[in-house]
């Protein structure tokens, strides 16, 4: 038998001690534990890189900034725009700086154009409609209103046009059932019956009364005042007159003198009447040119036109037949009240 058979117990102890002598040399040696993981490094430092540009961006943002302008000629240029400039068709290498140049289109400063950016080089530019309200630039421009602002405008009241007038003409005759009562029919330019009051069934009424005519045709518009007692001064004979009041809202209080022969006192003939006027009319503006509505005289209306509006701002004041005139009448933008005519055949 070997020695290290014998000793193999020894042999092991004493391999066993060589290497735990070692190990604690190693220890002792580096100071560090071979059987420990190492972990990473601590960092200290918390700050975001960027962080400072960042806030400073958003700083930035909140801030109301301002781009400087310089004066060039008597206008403000910044960086970012610069200086129109216009060609004559018979100088074109030539520029010309609207600024410095006499008026392009006679009435209107060049720097009108500037300011709203239109172009003035058309001939016709005074007569174009940029923001199709229905006014032209040169309008526009007399109105101190926009042109590239549908909005703000002239007043409509300037493209008004009559279309058509419409007349109605009544004859109130009376018939005298005595005791101070009277009946009344409506008569026409002719003498011809459009309305009365109830034939089959007759009840005179007396001063103070509407008159209860049948048909819708001026029903209930008239009340019977009094009768005036006059004497024709050539013939001696009575010739009382009939006053009314017209009750319709449009002429409340307006009073009409008819004779016994329906015609109105001071006149031996028809020529003249209860005159009723309605104006067909039309709004060259504000895209309403199609579109046409009947206004009465005596009555207030809005442009463009709605009949349920709750403002009416114009008033159709007044129809001349023999002058063939009519009258709007509107307070204009300073407070102050104008007519505006509109003649007619």
């Amino acid at each position: 038998m070997s020695w290290f058979s014998e000793n193999y117990e020894k042999a092991c102890l004493g391999g066993a001690a060589i290497i735990t002598v070692a190990l604690g040399y190693m220890i002792f040696k580096g100071g560090e534990d071979p059987f420990s993981i190492q972990s990473g490094k601590q960092n200290n430092d918390v700050s975001v890189p960027g962080l400072d540009r960042m806030n400073k961006v958003k700083k930035s943002l909140s801030e109301t900034h301002v781009i400087n302008k310089r004066d060039v000629d008597g206008r403000e240029v910044d960086l970012f725009t610069g200086v129109a400039l216009f060609a004559k068709a018979d100088d074109p290498d030539n520029p010309v700086d609207l600024l410095k140049s006499p008026p392009v289109h006679e009435g209107i400063p060049n720097t009108w154009w500037l300011k709203y950016n239109l172009d003035p080089g058309y001939s016709d530019a005074p007569d174009l409609d940029p923001d199709e309200d229905g006014f032209t630039n040169r309008e526009e421009y007399e109105s101190k209103t926009s042109p590239i602002d549908f909005n703000d405008h002239p007043d409509p009241v300037t493209k008004l046009s009559l279309v058509e007038v419409k007349t109605t003409k009544a004859f109130i005759k009376p018939q005298d059932f005595g005791n101070n009562t009277y009946m009344f029919k409506l008569e026409n330019a002719r003498g011809g019956v459009v309305n009365r009051m109830n034939q089959a069934n007759p009840k005179p009424i007396g001063p103070g009364s509407i008159i209860p005519f049948e048909r819708p045709l001026m029903k209930n518009r008239f009340k019977f005042m009094r009768v005036d007692p006059k004497v024709n001064p050539r013939t001696g004979a009575a010739d009382n007159i009939w006053e009314f009041e017209d009750q319709q809202p449009n002429k409340k209080g307006d009073l009409y003198r008819f004779t016994s022969r329906g015609n109105l006192e001071g006149l031996n003939d028809r020529s003249r009447g209860i005159m009723d006027t309605t104006l067909t009319l039309r709004l060259q503006a504000l895209k309403q040119g199609g579109n046409n509505f009947e206004v009465e005289e005596g009555t207030h209306f809005s442009l463009p036109f709605k009949a349920d509006a709750k403002e009416k701002p114009y008033f159709l004041k007044k129809i001349d037949l023999d002058k063939k005139m009519a009258e709007v009448e509107y307070t204009d933008k300073n407070g102050q009240k104008q007519i505006h005519p509109m003649p007619f055949k």
